[in-house]
């Protein structure tokens, strides 16, 4: 080895080169074996593995060599694979470069895998749908489970299976990386795949590798490694320090200045130290900077331009390839005026320019870098696990040994500005747990269905009835929908003075809330003057039992740009992209005290009594301007109301509307064909595929002597009637059939859903039904749930008031023959 393993390393290695042994005689015999190396985060797993390479090939120390022996090593993404490829290149003695082979999709075409190699390939390549799973042809004379099997064939003792899923766990939940992993270990038939009878997987814990290794009937032989051999080794750092705010002010820029502060400390500590003990080359620390998610056509929500300009007020001018980014959706870019390159996180380490790292989530899995030293989270309390799993990856010590002569140089930063105490108990919780931490349609023949023209009446009839929205659109707050509201009267010339008359209302009521609060909340004072400050807790954790060692608490005061960041987050609270925030700083800012109105505002909507008072008062904004203009937006055009419409299912509730039917509608070309139907082709016919009962229940319909047309309320479509139900949440109802019958001049419009009564969904469904008939039974005839028992039809018509009590008052326990009676 080119490196100098820890004893607990040397030993892991020997032993597995012991059970590998003894699992290639049975596996010679076709009895299927499992090598599995237990290990906690930090303790070098893949190193360890180098060694048993080194040892496979080139023996030593009493080891004999098996030079012929084949080495696969499969992970989950190629990611992964270029890390542990470059960790093996500069640990192995016996494995050269041009004996590990990544598979490429595009040119691997292989019988045989060849001995005295490691091979690499994730399970991205090995769908389905993949070159080098398809059939051979033209391009290639053999799939990738073929050139498997016939290694196999040739020498199962020699053909190791490297299974690398520490760092992400393959567990049953991640179904499609699992099935893949799992065909090795099991073997796929359909490819022409037997098991793998020799497996080496290392993993954070047994069990996980255990779950995926199946019921198969294979020998597991666990090696473990003691994770206080690991912390009294050296490799982890001893503490972690973890700075979050005191108080509910998110100081996101604050706390991004002050672990710049840090990070550069970090960078002349090491410096001396390196210098003073005459180090190879001096450690060059890095601060890592994890942003927000984006959203369509936006990077990030973090202001990036302001991450760079806080930055570079500690560290200087950062150059070309300092500050670099691990994107995934991103290439090259620009913030604060400088050119932020694109680096694969298994680069950051190699580079030693890099000093600070953008990114979102992906260093959280199979990366390695000891220089990280702090790192700043934009990101929310809502994944503490991923934030363990990260400062997993942090706590390797850069000169894989402890420095006793400095403590600072075992440490570890950590600012989240966005965890509680609450929250940050649960990253803790996660570290101390060596499990965790340490619809679209496709068709292949559609027809176009126009409205029938014979039922042209029926459709103006259609237009007086309602139906429901339930969570067509994503949920909007109700000052949002006010405010929306508001503007789109505007816009479309409906009421000119309405956004203005609204945005009174709203500064009306913040400022009666600033008034009260100034009376009534004893800081006030201290977080609306100006210059304000937060409170900063700053705790230090023990790595080792990864328990708060001490704490203390400081206060830090906002910067400019963390005030306009909190005065915007207090914008986007109030009603994101409204900018409401804006109207109140400008109608009550003061020129000598500019940010003085921008810290009320903050302090407002912190305020637990703030957002319920302004949706409350909201909803009554928008309920009353809708009634007030709803019959001038019923003239606008379609494409206007639709918009309209969409605040109205922005509710987050089930939301009645007009029942408004397209003029055209494009449906599957299968099934019988039907006469009568609302939409129709040329010749006047509709196909639609039916089962037996709807069937039998349409044609029932059709009988009738008053019957006029009928619909396929077709499920799901935007423009089918739909009825809310109860069942774990508010739920979309469609009923199969709306039947149309002439009443003299004007028409009864039914509701026909015949329904399989042994279905769960059956009394809720008919709950909900009997609660639409409560609301606008008046404009409808029949509202009809039907079931079929034996030759006879049995029906609930929840326009019967009996029946429709009844139905309410049954319980989800109750006999569902008693709706039917």
């Amino acid at each position: 080895m080119k490196l100098e393993l820890k004893s607990f390393q040397d030993t892991a290695a020997r032993d597995i080169i012991g059970e590998l042994d003894e699992g290639r005689s049975s596996a010679a015999k076709g009895k299927l074996q499992a090598v599995i190396l237990a290990a906690p985060t930090g303790s070098g797993k893949t190193i360890t593995l180098a060694q048993v390479i080194d040892f496979t090939f080139g023996g030593g120390d009493g080891i004999s060599a098996r030079p012929n022996t084949v080495f696969l090593w499969l992970s989950d993404s190629p990611e992964l694979n270029v890390q542990s490829k470059n960790k093996l290149l500069s640990a192995c003695d016996e494995l050269p470069f041009h004996k590990m082979v990544t598979i490429d999709s595009d040119s691997f075409d292989e019988d045989i895998l060849q001995g005295s190699h490691v091979y690499f390939i994730n399970t991205q390549l090995l769908g389905k749908d993949k070159l080098l799973t398809k059939e051979p042809g033209d391009r290639r004379d053999f799939t990738f489970w073929q050139t498997v099997a016939n290694t196999i064939a040739r020498a199962p003792q020699d053909f190791v299976l490297i299974i690398d899923e520490a760092h992400r766990g393959a567990t049953a939940s991640d179904r499609n990386r699992t099935t893949i992993m799992q065909k090795f270990i099991l073997g796929s038939p359909a490819d022409g795949l037997p098991p793998i009878p020799l497996v080496l997987g290392m993993s954070a814990t047994p069990q996980r590798f255990t779950s995926l290794l199946g019921t198969a009937n294979r020998t597991q032989r666990p090696i473990n490694i003691d994770p206080d051999e690991v912390r009294a080794s050296g490799l982890l750092k001893d503490l972690i320090v973890v700075h979050n705010p005191k108080s509910n002010v998110a100081g996101d820029l604050t706390l991004l200045e002050e672990a710049a502060k840090t990070w550069k400390r970090f960078t002349k500590l090491w410096e001396d130290y390196c210098v003073q003990e005459k180090e190879k080359g001096i450690v060059r620390p890095i601060f890592i900077v994890q942003v927000e998610d984006g959203t369509e056509g936006v990077l990030t929500r973090t202001r990036l331009d302001d991450v760079v300009r806080v930055i570079e007020r500690q560290s200087g001018t950062l150059a070309l390839n300092e500050i670099v980014h691990c994107f995934y959706d991103a290439s090259d870019m620009q913030a604060g005026g400088r050119i932020i390159r694109k680096l694969e996180p298994s680069r950051i380490q190699e580079t030693p320019d890099v000093k600070v790292v953008l990114f979102k989530t992906a260093l959280s899995t199979g990366w390695d870098c000891p220089r990280a030293e702090v790192m700043m989270s934009f990101r929310h309390a809502q994944d503490p696990t991923s934030i363990a799993q990260l400062v997993g990856r942090m706590i390797r010590t850069p000169l894989a040994r402890r420095i006793t002569t400095n403590e600072v140089l075992d440490t570890v930063e950590l600012f989240l500005p966005h965890y509680d105490s609450e929250a940050l108990e649960e990253v803790l919780k996660s570290l101390r747990n060596p499990e965790e931490g340490l619809g679209t349609r496709a068709e292949s023949s559609v027809e176009a269905y126009s409205r029938n023209p014979t039922m042209a009446k029926v459709f103006e009839h259609l237009k007086t009835l309602p139906t429901y929205s339930v969570n067509r659109v994503p949920k909007m707050s109700d000052v949002k929908r006010a405010l929306r509201l508001a503007g789109l009267l505007v816009l479309e010339g409906v009421d000119q003075d309405a956004d203005e008359q609204v945005r009174e209302v709203f500064l009306k009521k913040l400022r009666e809330l600033r008034d009260k609060y100034a009376k009534t909340v004893p800081e006030w004072g201290d977080v609306i003057r100006e210059g304000g400050q937060i409170e900063v807790d700053v705790t230090q954790v023990a790595v080792g039992q990864m328990k708060i060692a001490g704490a203390k608490s400081m206060r830090l005061t906002l910067s400019d740009e963390n005030i306009e960041q909190l005065f915007d987050l207090a914008g986007w609270m109030l009603a994101a992209g409204e900018g409401l925030h804006r109207t109140y700083w400008k109608t009550f800012h003061d020129k000598e005290k500019p940010n003085q109105a921008k810290l009320e505002l903050i302090a407002i909507t912190r305020q637990p009594e703030t957002l319920p008072a302004l949706e409350k008062l909201a909803i009554e904004e928008f309920h009353a301007g809708w009634k007030k203009h709803k019959s001038k937006i019923k003239k606008l055009r379609a494409s206007i109301r639709a918009r309209f419409n969409a605040l109205i299912q922005a509710s987050g509730k089930a939301a009645v509307q007009d029942w408004d039917l397209p003029e055209q509608i494009v449906e599957k070309k299968d099934g019988g064909i039907w006469e009568k139907h609302l939409y129709c082709n040329t010749n006047g016919k509709f196909s639609t595929v039916l089962n037996t009962w709807e069937e039998e229940a349409l044609e029932g319909a059709m009988r009738e002597k008053d019957f006029v047309g009928w619909l396929r309320n077709l499920d799901r479509r935007e423009w089918a009637l739909c009825i809310p139900y109860e069942l774990g949440g508010t739920k979309p109802f469609y009923p199969d059939f709306v039947i149309l019958r002439k009443n003299g001049n004007s028409f009864i419009v039914d509701i026909l859903e015949p329904h399989d009564d042994t279905r769960v969904d059956t009394l809720p469904k008919a709950i909900g039904l009997a609660k639409f008939a409560d609301a606008h039974g008046g404009k409808f005839g029949h509202l009809v749930i039907a079931r079929k028992k034996g030759e006879t039809w049995e029906l609930a018509d929840m326009n019967d008031k009996p029946t429709r009590v009844k139905t309410e008052g049954m319980q989800p326990q109750s006999n569902i023959d008693n709706l039917f009676e």
